[in-house]
């Protein structure tokens, strides 16, 4: 299976106040984390989706401004086939959690692999391309998020640990991962 990587880079950041991608973590922008796993798990062809570009990095731009995550996924699916997508916000997420989860993908007829911590994490894993029509549908009913679409018959889960999956979305999450990264800041 050749897998594409997608970073979701198109939320409004009105937690945090600023854009995320490009919120620097210990001399790099965030996105640039979300990219080195990927790369780490062996992914060639990594891009950001929605937003603006970032670091550099190959961008798709959103086809439904305002259209929600599910959009951005549909869009990535439609133009990749088979994508691992998580979001610019998750910069502990590790290439062996990405390896696993495309390892998982490789060995189930479902559609979805998702990462699962405490809770599923519907933004964090491989969508294959014939899960497309699912993610259509639904958001043609009006769903904006993925987890509003996909029944547990839709996926499988590969357990994550809490850091691996922690979303940076305010000024105190991003202060407690500079503490992960760099213990002596506590």
């Amino acid at each position: 299976m050749t897998v594409t990587g997608a970073i979701f880079c198109g939320g409004k950041s009105s937690r945090m106040g600023r854009d995320k991608a490009s919120l620097e973590l210990s001399g790099r922008p965030m996105v640039q984390w979300a990219a080195a796993a990927m790369s780490a798990a062996g992914i060639d062809r990594i891009y950001t989706v929605g937003g603006q570009t970032h670091s550099g990095l190959q961008w798709l731009p959103d086809s439904q401004p305002q259209g929600g995550p599910l959009s951005a996924l549909i869009d990535a699916v439609d133009a990749f086939g088979d994508v691992f997508v998580c979001p610019c916000d998750v910069p502990l997420i590790s290439g062996a959690l990405i390896q696993r989860i495309i390892a998982a993908g490789n060995e189930t007829e479902k559609p979805v692999v998702l990462a699962q911590s405490q809770r599923l994490q519907p933004l964090i894993g491989l969508y294959k391309k014939t899960v497309a029509e699912i993610l259509k549908i639904g958001y043609e009913q009006g769903a904006r998020g993925p987890k509003h679409v996909l029944t547990a018959e839709n996926f499988e889960t590969v357990t994550a640990n809490e850091d691996e999956v922690r979303n940076v979305n305010t000024p105190q999450e991003l202060e407690r991962v500079l503490q992960i990264l760099n213990p002596s800041r506590s």
